[in-house]
């Protein structure tokens, strides 16, 4: 048998960690935990298992997967974190905001070039590309096989399938079949076709155990739904010559989002912080995880006459006053720093101009208290998620092409994912789970 403990993701939407136990060996799955002083949970746990930890896997960089590394440093883990080249370059970026920007980053014994500062202890990371394309199985130790394929959520974000000693588990990390940007490659049971006519094979044997990314629950739009009603409210401000302000994380779908407006509005001046444009730099160097058209439409917006950086405060002063009708997009998705609330107040005192939101909005953050302002005055304040996870039917196709194996359902509040639960359960699927951080799970 085997065990699953619950570090964070299932139950919310935020840390993402899953330690693996068999006997006294471990494996990690993310490293998003909780790294406040007050709170020893994470380091209580991690302490005492380091001995026994096999392998790290990382599926990508934002922080609610990442955070956690300092914790693996602190207690001198010296073994080896699998993820992608792409992953490593972006970890300064994505882990910015938490003051952790200092990486030693070592390949073949030498510090990467974007290292600033070498760290005394340093984490070990191996790049799976190097290893195997998408979809190939390998062995890295003589009693663990993986198979990986891109997920489609940001450059260098993977999936994962895990052969440990005889037990196969599947983990999406944040999955995204719906980029208008990015490929992602379709995780299939070996007995599953995509057509008659063109029958794939896919790489994925019967599974123990899936950890399926269900951010969005019974949710059933479709990102060309999104993007369509996005696309109405902005035309209706820009008609009326107002602004729109997007708040977007500062790397992930704020890339994507910037291309997307740049192409449907070919004539509006598109107001962009720099580090939004310095992380769109960093999609444009991994061309390998993009679609086929993916650099070249970069390049065009980075060349672009009405692409306008903002790098300061007088240079948004200037912006904004040069340009009453316009695009803006900020570096802070919940508008949590004085800068995106300063572009708030910019806005606000002009009904015509609106703030839309495409992210989830944590509960007690600036953005979240603007939707729910019920006597807000001034500008429009909207929310359209953009698709940078699964909903109902991207799970239930998921699972579907999986050959319906045990499932927990993570990355959302409870709530949500209840409710998802209890819907595919409705429609024939068994063992889907529903748990909090710090449960257990046995399979095998």
């Amino acid at each position: 048998m085997m065990e699953l403990t619950i570090l964070g993701g299932p139950g919310e939407h935020g840390r993402s960690s899953y330690l693996l136990r068999r006997d006294d060996q471990y494996i990690l799955l993310d490293c998003g935990m909780d790294i406040q002083p007050e709170y020893d949970g994470e380091r209580a746990r991690l302490g005492p298992i380091m001995s026994g930890l096999q392998a790290v896997f990382l599926s990508h960089a934002h922080e609610d997967h990442s955070s956690g590394l300092q914790i693996l440093q602190h207690y001198g883990y010296q073994g080896e974190i699998w993820t992608t080249r792409a992953t490593v370059r972006q970890l300064p970026v994505c882990l910015k905001k938490m003051e952790y920007e200092h990486y030693a980053l070592t390949e073949a014994g030498s510090v990467h070039a974007q290292a600033e500062v070498t760290s005394r202890d340093e984490l070990q990371f191996r790049y799976l590309e190097d290893m195997a394309p998408p979809g190939e199985w390998i062995s890295i130790r003589p009693e663990l096989e993986i198979c990986w394929g891109r997920a489609g959520h940001l450059p260098g974000s993977i999936w994962i399938t895990l052969n440990w000693y005889g037990k196969k588990i599947f983990y999406t990390g944040d999955y995204s079949a719906e980029s208008r940007l990015l490929q992602a490659d379709r995780p299939l049971h070996h007995s599953r076709i995509v057509s008659r006519a063109h029958p794939l094979p896919g790489q994925i044997p019967d599974l123990d155990l899936a950890i399926v990314d269900a951010a969005y629950g019974v949710d059933t739009d479709r990102q060309g739904n999104k993007l369509a009603q996005l696309g109405r409210y902005m035309k209706e401000t820009l008609l009326h010559s107002g602004t729109v302000l997007l708040p977007v994380p500062v790397y992930g779908r704020g890339q994507e989002l910037m291309l997307w407006a740049y192409e449907q509005f070919p004539k509006v001046p598109i107001l962009v912080e720099q580090e939004l444009l310095d992380a769109l730099k960093l999609f444009a160097s991994d061309e390998q995880w993009l679609q086929p058209d993916g650099v070249g439409r970069i390049e065009r917006l980075l060349q672009s006459t009405r692409l306008h950086s903002m790098t300061d405060d007088s240079s948004r002063e200037a912006l904004i006053q040069a340009h009453s009708s316009a695009l803006i997009f900020t570096d802070d998705g919940m508008m949590q720093s004085s800068k995106a609330q300063q572009h708030y107040m910019r806005v606000a005192a002009r009904q015509d101009n609106r703030v839309i939101f495409t992210g989830d909005l944590a509960q007690g953050s600036f953005g979240r208290t603007l939707m729910m302002d019920m006597e807000h005055r001034g500008c429009q304040i909207l929310h359209v998620r953009y698709k940078v996870h699964q909903g109902l039917p991207d799970v239930r196709q998921m699972l579907l092409d999986l050959k319906s194996p045990r499932t927990l359902l993570v990355h959302a509040p409870v709530p949500r994912t209840d409710g998802l639960a209890l819907r595919l359960e409705q429609e024939g699927f068994q063992q889907v789970h529903s748990l909090l951080a710090e449960e257990q799970l046995v399979f095998g």
